[in-house]
């Protein structure tokens, strides 16, 4: 999946001021998305997987303060609040305590892992009166005649949603005052199960910002004419296919100016993955101060989960065991091909220059991922070819 609907707070602040003679609005919004609140982190130990789920409570407790710190009126919530429909009696009752004490209106479009249905925490609590949550698969609107804004939406009602509601969606309406959207949707798969839509699709509606969850890892932004739609991401990350540090958007609108747009970073987990190219190391001590030269930088940083995946050719002699086990501050990944030599394998008539002359132009390509998988084929080619135990997962991992 390239993209998730995610998390979002929008703060809207109503600041009349004369614009060529005419009253304007102003409106503050903080996007965010994508919490996945008690993940059950089934990797870490049940100790270790506890504190993370505590530290997604303090993550939530940040963006409220946040919205606090901003001067927020109004929170948007895009989806993917919770991972599950379990909700733990200590998330709950942060939640609904941060509910009741912020001043802001909040809006909330369930998503794929939270899905409005008939148990889940949406219909079964009972929120204060400045909450507003979509409940059909169909898209509905609220109005905020006190910023002249409305804010469209709809919830997942099951795990899929095969079409986007914005194509049945009628355009009778009139197109005035300010237009916002919160939803939870895919724009990177037109066979998406998770909601599918595109530019067009927000654009008819006149949308002046659609504030999107879904892809934990946006890679792109939209924008058509006075439309701006953008993915929030997670606010932080949770395992290293959710790489960087995690924030939300703090969106200014205003109306005839385009949304403003600050990040604000709130994360204190971060993932990071790092390459080295150890061909030049020919002694375990020389790998070693490698490793240690390249994750010093990473390590300086608080809540730093750090992978380092080992590329490039790897004398034999060199323990790939021992090395993980000495480094027990980041894990290690084994991306080596044992020490040869290229020119002479270019020229070997056997099955293995065979294999080397095929697999060269991916061992050698520019994307890391090609690389991979090419290095992955040569030491299970080559172990095959010398009758030695071909390497698993596991020992790369």
């Amino acid at each position: 999946m390239h993209f998730c609907l995610g998390y979002a707070i929008i703060v809207l602040r109503k600041n009349c001021a004369a614009v060529n003679g005419t009253e304007g609005f102003f409106m503050k919004l903080l996007h965010t998305g994508d919490l996945h609140l008690d993940s059950p982190f089934c990797a870490l130990g049940v100790a270790d997987a506890q504190a993370r789920r505590e530290g997604q409570r303090r993550l939530l407790r940040r963006i409220f303060d946040c919205a606090k710190t901003e001067a927020c009126d109004l929170i948007l919530i895009a989806g993917d609040l919770f991972d599950g429909k379990y909700v733990t009696p200590e998330t709950e009752a942060l939640l609904l305590r941060l509910l009741r004490e912020t001043p802001c209106h909040v809006v909330i479009a369930p998503g794929n892992h939270d899905p409005f249905t008939e148990d889940s925490f949406y219909q079964k609590t009972t929120f204060p009166e400045r909450v507003h949550v979509f409940s059909a698969p169909t898209l509905q609107a609220f109005e905020f005649p006190q910023w002249n804004a409305k804010v469209y939406g709809y919830a997942f009602c099951g795990g899929t949603l095969a079409e986007s509601p914005l194509n049945q969606a009628s355009l009778a309406e009139e197109k005035t005052g300010i237009r916002l959207l919160c939803a939870h949707g895919d724009m990177g798969a037109p066979l998406s199960r998770y909601c599918p839509m595109t530019v067009c699709d927000i654009v008819k509606f006149n949308i002046h910002y659609a504030a999107l969850g879904h892809v934990h890892t946006p890679d792109e932004d939209y924008s058509f004419g006075e439309t701006v739609i953008r993915y929030c991401g997670v606010p932080e990350g949770r395992s290293f296919d959710e790489p960087g540090e995690g924030g939300v958007w703090i969106v200014t609108l205003e109306e005839g100016v385009p949304p403003r747009m600050e990040r604000r970073i709130l994360s204190e987990e971060q993932y990071e993955t790092a390459e080295v190219d150890v061909s030049q190391c020919h002694d375990r001590d020389a790998v070693q101060e490698k490793l240690r030269e390249i994750a010093a930088p990473y390590l300086a940083k608080s809540g730093m989960h750090l992978r380092v995946e080992l590329i490039g050719t790897l004398d034999p002699e060199i323990s790939f065991e021992e090395l993980a086990e000495t480094n027990p501050l980041f894990s290690l990944r084994n991306f080596t091909v044992p020490a040869l030599d290229g020119a002479a394998l270019s020229e070997d008539v056997t099955l293995r220059g065979a294999l080397y002359r095929i697999l060269y132009p991916s061992l050698v390509d520019e994307r890391p991922e090609t690389r991979r998988r090419a290095i992955r084929a040569l030491q299970i080619g080559l172990a095959a070819i010398d009758e030695r135990r071909i390497p698993t997962e596991e020992d790369m991992v």
